[in-house]
């Protein structure tokens, strides 16, 4: 080994710790030129000090010469020790990430004999950097770090993740010149300093939360935070999910529930009326047919009898939707039994429903949900009979089998 030591330690037990270091190290002279070369070096980079001489460094990627140029003028001006992160290039051409230190060696002078390079193999520590990094930014919930600050306050952000961002609208550094307070509710502003001082003395807490975004809007959201040590100092993780869909589903859910209930009590007021509406028809049709009126008027009350009855039908289906059952139907027969409903109604008003079918024995099949097409009809007869004047005669034509007016 050179001398270029000068110290009252033996040289052989330099040489045995350079050595025998676990980190690659290679001596330069004060030409910068290679004169010594550890087995670590070797045995990391794959070169021996001959190719290093030969090949004036070839570890170094020629894309960072530069780099190379900038740390020759850094040593030259004299700083002692220079650390930085960058990479390496190894014989077989892998290219690894390593952590750089260089050291200048001084006689007692102070004069610089040497420089010392010292790396260390860091790359399986930066792939886990980069996954933390990689699941850091891409979970779909909010991340805050922070920490207690000397008025014993929750601090401004010390890391956010992508999501945190989005969420509530700010770049990260806008979000990392904040604190919970900043993006807190005005309405829980109060509880903050409760729920942080659980959350210091160790224990977890799971709480529901309103955030204020950039823009002022609400967004409701759910946190667990946690305490954790780093470098001796007490760190809080704040795991924030945006519950806003959430509290739409609760919502339709309650909305549904009072549906449900809208339904069950249509169901009961719908069975209280159907009941005497049977009998009240049962007797009607037993009076007309002892009495000397006019079969009009049988109808007429059997008519309305039956329009309540189809109403009472309608809310029957809020209690219990039924799936419609799909049949061929006649459609002339359809627009008659329709027609002699509601002709009742008509006359009520002095007008007359009149279905006219110029072919005798006409039909039209269609396949159709029958109860609900005739409600159609019923509903189309209605609003003709409430928007006609006095006293009008309403026509339904049919003529042939492709035109009906």
């Amino acid at each position: 080994m050179p001398n270029v030591y000068q110290t009252e330690i033996p040289q052989y037990s330099l040489y045995s710790y350079v050595e025998n270091s676990p980190d690659a190290i290679y001596i330069l002279d004060t030409n910068k030129k290679v004169v010594y070369v550890n087995s670590s070096f070797t045995k990391m980079y794959g070169w021996t000090k001959d190719d290093l001489k030969s090949l004036k460094l070839p570890h170094i990627p020629p894309e960072l010469i530069e780099e190379r140029d900038r740390l020759s003028q850094y040593i030259d001006q004299g700083h002692e020790v220079f650390s930085l992160d960058t990479f390496r290039l190894k014989k077989d051409g892998e290219l690894i990430s390593v952590s750089l230190s260089i050291t200048s060696v001084k006689e007692p002078t102070g004069k610089i004999i040497s420089y010392v390079c010292l790396s260390r193999d860091v790359t399986e520590t930066k792939l886990s950097e980069m996954k933390y990094f990689k699941l850091f930014n891409q979970v779909n919930d909010a991340i805050y770090f922070y920490q207690q600050d000397h008025q014993g306050k929750p601090s401004k952000f010390i890391d956010v993740n992508d999501m945190a961002c989005q969420m509530l609208g700010y770049t990260k550094l806008e979000l990392l010149s904040r604190s919970v307070n900043d993006i807190a509710h005005p309405s829980l502003k109060h509880k903050i300093k409760d729920t942080f001082s659980t959350i210091i003395q160790g224990r977890s807490t799971f709480t529901e939360w309103i955030h204020i975004t950039k823009d002022g809007s609400t967004k409701p959201v759910e946190i667990s935070s946690r305490t954790f040590k780093l470098n001796n100092k007490t760190m809080v993780v704040s795991i924030v999910r945006d519950i806003s869909e959430r509290r739409i589903t609760e919502e339709l859910l309650r909305k549904t529930e009072s549906i449900s209930l809208i339904g069950e009590l249509s169901a009961g007021i719908a069975h209280e009326i159907r009941n005497p509406l049977t009998s009240i028809r049962g007797f009607v049709q037993l009076l007309f047919a002892q009495s000397q009126l006019s079969e009009k008027y049988s109808d007429l009350v059997i008519s309305e009898v039956d329009r309540i009855n189809s109403i009472i039908g309608e809310l029957l289906l809020l209690a219990k939707p039924t799936s419609s059952e799909f049949l061929n139907k006649d459609l002339i027969t359809l627009l008659k039994q329709t027609v002699t409903l509601l002709n009742g109604q008509a006359h009520l008003s002095e007008n007359e429903i009149n279905l006219e079918i110029f072919e005798q024995e006409a039909s039209l099949y269609i396949r159709c949900a029958e109860n609900k097409l005739k409600q159609v009809f019923i509903n189309i007869l209605k609003n003709a009979i409430e928007a006609s004047p006095r006293e009008r005669r309403l026509e339904f034509r049919y003529a042939d089998r492709s035109s009906m007016y």
